[in-house]
């Protein structure tokens, strides 16, 4: 049954991608009917997962070509079943908050492509998840590559888009050689020509180290390119803002998270057993990822911006469960690798709602104001009075703060953090402490972060017309915003739903089954596994919170009975209160520039214009930016180089034909010499 509603589904995904290209004439109804056949689909895909997951089955989809010279395999287990979960959640709601958000383009430009291209991304990433052969994976992870590039260029005419585009297929493009190229050396080693995963599964432990080594790194930099990690993320805060926010939904919270699917294949199936230093190496990756991405979202005044470099900082806090995990099992602590695994893809969950909400809020604020700058925002709390407290929840839940769905992940990685004394290994406890450390202020940096956003945006007074002017988006897009809203509560009162299937899929991978420590509840104390360290929930933390808020209040209503509320002008000097008076993004964040200019490298400029010289100041302008390190000590270096050897090597390209049958005829000569020895 499970393989027929998920056929069904990729069926209606391409379905509705055909009605968006037929309906040229009537664009309004051919988008809707597609964004409704991609939500229905989504339902399809969804009722696919939950079945498998509960029943833990698993579904083989095999056929051929041209009488098996190409052979398309997939493989729809617990793991795939739990990210086709992710994907299929997001995606319905998704398409649900496109047929709101699309108006904006609706006779303004041909959103024919928009839906055709949509429903294929969807597509391509459910078969990303699924196949289970090494050229079929190559070619929908391409497919999923080139239309999610179609999607970021959709309003090409921004040269700023264009350029974010580029950056990210040719990015994209020399992830997926590194792919290949790993795909190639297990191949190497397979003895056939099927290219099968499970072929790679039955080899991949026999494999001498030297190879695997080059295959862990050659993945870890592939899959680390597409999930943004540093200083390979420069593709993501280009491509997130310039994608439209319907997109930005499904491409932050989703499309990235394909790299932990392919992360978890190869390193707890093709390659393993793994040794410690492949964890530590892994962490490590995960930590940085986390505390430079959100150091670098402070600093940003674009709220897509600002949001995209928070998926790295969350995609950090997802490799650092993986990279625990990996270490825990290397050392046969294999209930503490559960819970480190759990933590990770808990939190892959939690940041795909979250995020999603985020980017759905950071376009509701676009929709209405048409811009992203946060300084020209201000005062939506009286002007959008629905979106401002479903954004709120958001800041809420990727702040940590219980009783919402990201404080149980994060809750869980910090459990695993200090279960990292268990280890053998003095080193390996030390770089636990570190991690947790820096997983400690990354939380911090993260709740400023997210004050910075929620209170310039929606506080205070507007800045500018755009927030004076500002309406409520229409009806279909804050309602799936707030089934967001919904899931981001109910993850984090009744987590048990989401470990059982993590569970499963633990189980699968690790072969313990942890669930007797995981479902032992009640209303407030919520079980892990047996550890030294404190047990707590998040209901119990909320009931907590707000017995001590009524205590407190209670005090000071005792303390001063005769308490009368009275409301007064704000003091602003004597002043009449006005907008360029209010707090700004850069101050809010200037302290932290302060404190960590080394990583910054901050650059001031002030000019002052007098009326009378050096008496009476006509106006000043003030100029702060942060210098892109990694884009002028990296990026720049590495772009020159290329450029300079291709410079050299123009000379094979002579534009003659025979020149050039030349070269394949060499080619073809040294193929058959290859092949024949």
């Amino acid at each position: 049954m499970a393989e027929h509603l998920f056929i069904v589904s990729l069926v209606l995904y391409l379905a509705g991608g055909l009605f968006a290209l037929c309906l040229s004439k009537w664009q309004r109804i051919g988008n809707f009917i597609s964004l409704v056949l991609a939500a229905i689909a989504s339902c399809f895909s969804i009722a696919t997962a939950v079945i498998l997951l509960s029943t833990g089955a698993t579904v083989r989809l095999d056929f051929s070509i041209y009488h098996a010279i190409i052979k398309y395999n997939f493989l729809i287990d617990s793991v795939s079943s739990y990210f086709i979960l992710a994907i299929s959640s997001i995606s319905f709601v998704a398409a649900i908050y496109s047929i709101g958000y699309t108006q904006l383009y609706i006779n303004k430009r041909d959103t024919r492509f928009l839906g055709f291209l949509y429903n294929l991304f969807l597509v391509s990433m459910l078969l990303v998840v699924t196949a289970n052969n090494a050229v079929v994976f190559m070619i929908v992870w391409e497919l999923m590559t080139i239309v999610s590039f179609f999607l970021v260029i959709f309003e090409h005419e921004n040269p700023a888009n264009m350029k974010a585009g580029f950056t990210y297929i040719i990015m994209a493009h020399v992830g997926s050689a590194l792919l290949a190229s790993a795909f190639f050396i297990m191949f190497a080693h397979v003895g056939t020509w099927d290219f099968g995963f499970d072929d790679f599964r039955r080899i991949g432990g026999s494999m001498p180290m030297i190879y695997k080594n080059i295959v862990f790194f050659l993945v870890i930099i592939g899959f680390g390119i597409k999930a943004g990690i540093f200083p390979l993320h420069l593709w993501l805060p280009m491509a997130h803002p310039a994608a439209p926010s319907n997109v930005s939904m499904v491409m932050s919270g989703v499309m990235i998270k394909t790299a932990i699917y392919g992360f978890i294949r190869f390193y707890f199936e093709f390659l393993a057993p793994c040794p410690p230093w492949w964890g530590v190496v892994v962490l490590m990756v995960g930590a940085s990822s986390a505390i430079l991405g959100i150091l670098y979202a402070l600093m940003e005044r674009d709220i897509k911006t600002l949001l995209a470099y928070s998926s790295i900082e969350n995609n950090g806090i997802i490799i650092i469960g993986i990279g625990l995990s990996m270490i825990f099992k290397s050392y046969n602590l294999m209930a503490l690798s559960s819970l480190a695994l759990m933590a990770g893809l808990y939190h892959l969950i939690n940041h795909a709602v979250f995020k999603s909400l985020l980017f759905g809020g950071a376009g509701n604020i676009y929709y209405a104001t048409h811009t992203k700058n946060i300084e020209e925002l201000g005062g939506l709390i009286k002007r959008m009075q629905i979106t401002a407290p479903l954004f709120l929840i958001a800041a809420l839940s990727i702040s940590a703060i219980p009783p919402l769905n990201g404080f149980i992940s994060e809750w869980f990685i910090f459990q695993s953090l200090l279960n990292g004394f268990n280890i053998p290994s003095v080193i390996i406890k030390i770089v636990t402490i570190i991690c947790g450390a820096v997983v400690a202020l990354t939380g911090a940096l993260v709740a400023t972060c997210f004050i910075k956003a929620f209170g310039i945006s929606f506080l205070a007074m507007p800045r500018t017309e755009h927030a004076k002017h500002a309406k409520e988006v229409p009806v279909v897009m804050y309602v799936s915003m707030g089934l967001l809203a919904g899931l981001c509560v109910f993850m984090g009162l009744f987590p048990s739903t989401i470990m059982v299937a993590i569970n499963r899929v633990n189980t699968q991978i690790l072969g313990i089954n942890i669930v007797n420590a995981l479902t032992s509840y009640d209303w407030l104390q919520m079980k892990t596994v047996s550890t030294n360290f404190t047990e707590l929930s998040s209901k119990s933390a909320a009931v907590f919170g707000l017995i001590l808020l009524a205590i407190t209040f209670g005090a000071l209503t005792l303390i001063r009975p005769g308490f009368i509320r009275k409301s007064y002008e704000t003091w602003t000097c004597g002043r009449s209160p006005e907008p360029r008076l209010e707090y700004t993004a850069t101050a809010f964040t200037r302290p932290f520039k302060t404190i960590f200019s080394n990583l910054y490298r901050p650059r001031r400029e002030v000019s002052t214009e007098y009326s009378v010289p050096n008496y009476f100041v006509k106006s000043i302008s003030y100029i702060s930016e942060v210098s892109p390190i990694f884009e002028r000590y990296f990026y720049g270096p590495v772009s020159r180089f290329v450029l300079d050897i291709s410079t050299k090597v123009r000379w094979v390209h002579t534009g003659s034909i025979h020149i050039y049958l030349t070269y394949i005829f060499i080619t073809l000569i040294i193929l058959i010499i290859f092949v024949g020895k």
